[in-house]
């Protein structure tokens, strides 16, 4: 039966269009050895979809040292490199004899995936992950052009800008611009919104002019986005309906080979869950002009001096140094970062304000922190030692919390103890570091405890140490919406044997409420599109059916952004569940009521309109749990 299998699984055909390899075009992967070569070889020309793809390509000399083999549950196949890091991974997500996703990485961290979400062999998504960065691309017509972002940072769109710049691609900046459809959803009152949809117009026909006159060539490299903290444009502030959260003035510094330069990106708008559009045209940086568009202009900077010039140099230095690092193998990295340690801490000394000050230093904490996850930091535990000790007595508690997690973190992936003691280290400095009076009403603290919270309701089975947590942070966190989400996870962790009230909006505008099913099994399955990257939804909703066949209704709590991106979902996987869905994403309204920090999550009301359980881990426990009830 093995043999049968594989004679499915390992030859490739065609490279012509990569996203529709069937799991039946692969042959014998345990044949001759020559065999097994050209199946590696051909595995390794396949390539991301997309181009701006960072990832491992073994030389010739190293293929040899390569290894193919199959990947758990016999769905795909894994490919490792003379050090036997990952450097791809192919599956058959859903088990239809079609691939669906392939990854690739690189120092054996994934950074790119192609996925077919409609599990037809098609790659129709573009994610970018861990080093890679966060981007979400969409293609809905499967031509492997993206059509949207669905997720972009804000720093992801100067780059984006950058490569259109450099490309002459008005397409590639459009696609991170502000559409008129995005722009009426932000429901921003008249005058913000005439302003606003006049520079909109304007992108298409000022960016072509603005390349012409900006005379830079092919080859750009982005090394930074200049943009100071975001701002929060508060409901009701000049007609906006609700809280708007932008960057105002930024420019990119960026290399052209011979020099660096800075090009103004300017006001940067967020529409929700880190997906940022750009609303004004790139042009070279001019620091005697300001581009405000949100937030009106208190004042005009004074005049910059010569410590301005020598922190603008060194920016440009540390940004090419960190450009030049990832181009770097690992062995090479801890050098490197250590220079990067001494640029930032000159760029700390010579900035002139506390605001500047601190965004350097949570930079400088933050990089620390991913060199040791990385494990290409040996020297990383005294560098984030140094850095905490700077601030550890200082005013500003928020700053000293922010830097301690991170150095909790930083001691947690350098650690030398075996990996159960490792994790139990790091999970007493948590406590210790929440407990500290100075720190547990810090945004960090409060982050802490939740997350403490949530670990120790996964491996858990009883509430009380989770249910401590939670009460902590509602307790200190006043009226923040932290507070809510823990007042949320402790009616749900209470509800197990109550009728707990539960009403909201369906997909189709329709109002629901859980008092209407009494009589039936009901299962909440709190769930959003990105977890269909992982097969979690197709595997939900096969599981689900059994279910339904059980007498048990499934009610979907959707978290996505929006109900396009839902309907999009449930249309590709079938999923014929009631929808219910609030604006939001993870903190909205519907997940804020029963504290749900993560997805899938799953609560069982039983016939008698009672709780039955309320944390409970897969959906194949359930049928378990129903017999027990009986």
């Amino acid at each position: 039966m093995k043999n049968n299998f594989c004679n499915k699984i390992l030859t490739l055909t065609s490279l012509f269009c990569l996203s529709i390899i069937c799991l039946s075009q692969f042959c014998q992967l345990n044949a001759q050895e020559e065999k097994v070569d050209d199946k590696l070889r051909t595995a390794l020309k396949f390539k991301p979809q997309q181009d701006d793809v960072e990832y491992d390509i073994p030389t010739e000399a190293e293929i040899p040292q390569c290894k193919i083999s199959l990947y758990e549950n016999k769905r795909g196949y894994i490919v490792t490199n003379s050090q036997n890091h990952i450097i791809r991974i192919f599956i058959d997500k859903n088990g239809d004899n079609q691939l669906d996703q392939w990854s690739y990485y690189r120092n054996g961290v994934e950074v790119y995936r192609d996925i077919a979400t409609a599990g037809n062999g098609r790659a129709d998504q573009f994610r970018w992950l861990n080093n890679g960065g966060t981007r979400i691309g969409i293609d809905t017509d499967r031509n492997s052009t993206i059509d949207y972002w669905k997720t972009i940072s804000a720093e992801e769109v100067s780059r984006e800008i950058t490569l259109a710049i450099s490309l002459r691609d008005v397409n590639r900046f459009l696609r991170v611009c502000l559409s008129e459809e995005e722009l009426q959803s932000l429901n921003l009152g008249k005058t913000l919104n005439e302003t606003v949809a006049k520079k909109i117009t304007n992108l298409r026909e000022g960016f072509i002019e603005s390349i012409k006159s900006m005379k830079l060539g092919a080859n750009l490299q982005w090394y930074h986005l200049n943009a100071g903290f975001p701002g929060t444009v508060p409901a009701g502030a000049n007609g906006v309906a609700n809280d708007l959260t932008v960057y105002e003035n930024t420019f990119a510094t960026i290399g052209t080979g011979k020099e660096t330069k800075q090009i103004s990106i300017g006001s940067l708008v967020n529409l929700g869950n880190n997906n940022w559009r750009a609303i004004d045209v790139p042009k070279i940086y001019d620091e005697s002009t300001f581009a405000y568009t949100f937030i009106p202009q208190s004042a005009t900077p004074a005049e910059g001096g010569q410590s301005d010039n020598e922190i603008i140099k060194l920016i440009n230095d540390y940004q090419k140094l960190v450009a030049d690092t990832q181009q770097l193998p690992a062995n090479q990295r801890p050098e490197q970062h250590k220079k990067s340690m001494t640029l930032i801490l000159q760029i700390i000394n010579l900035s002139t304000t506390e605001k500047d000050r601190e965004l350097w230093i949570r930079l400088m904490a933050d990089e620390i922190m991913e060199a040791a996850q990385n494990k290409e930091f040996p020297e990383a535990d005294k560098y984030i030692d140094q850095i905490y000790k700077s601030v550890a007595d200082g005013a500003n508690s928020e700053l000293a919390a922010y830097v301690r997690y991170r150095q909790i973190m930083t001691e947690y992936h350098s650690s030398k103890l075996d990996e159960v003691q490792a994790y139990t280290t790091w999970l007493t400095n948590l406590e210790n570091f929440v407990t500290e009076k100075r720190f547990e009403t810090t945004e960090t603290g409060l982050e802490v405890m939740m997350q403490l919270a949530g670990n120790r309701e996964m491996s858990s089975r009883t509430g009380e140490e989770p249910l401590k947590w939670y009460s902590k942070v509602a307790e200190l966190a006043d009226n923040k919406p932290i507070a809510a989400k823990a007042k949320g996870a402790i009616r749900r962790l209470q509800a197990v044997g109550k009728i707990v009230p539960f009403q909201a909006t369906d997909s189709k505008g329709k109002r629901f409420d859980i008092a209407a099913l009494q009589g039936s099994y009901v299962l909440l399955c709190f769930w959003d599109s990105n977890i269909s990257d992982a097969g979690t939804l197709a595997s939900i909703k096969r599981e689900t059916e059994q279910l339904t066949a059980i007498g048990v209704k499934i009610i979907g709590v959707n978290l996505d952004p929006d109900l396009e991106t839902l309907n999009n979902t449930a249309t590709k996987l079938g999923l014929n569940w009631t929808q219910l869905h609030a604006q939001g994403g993870l903190d909205n309204q519907l997940a804020t009521y029963w504290g749900i920090q993560n997805v899938p999550a799953l609560i069982l009301y039983g016939k008698d309109g009672k709780v039955i359980r309320s944390n409970i881990n897969a959906i194949n426990e359930i049928q378990t749990i129903i017999e027990n009830e009986k």
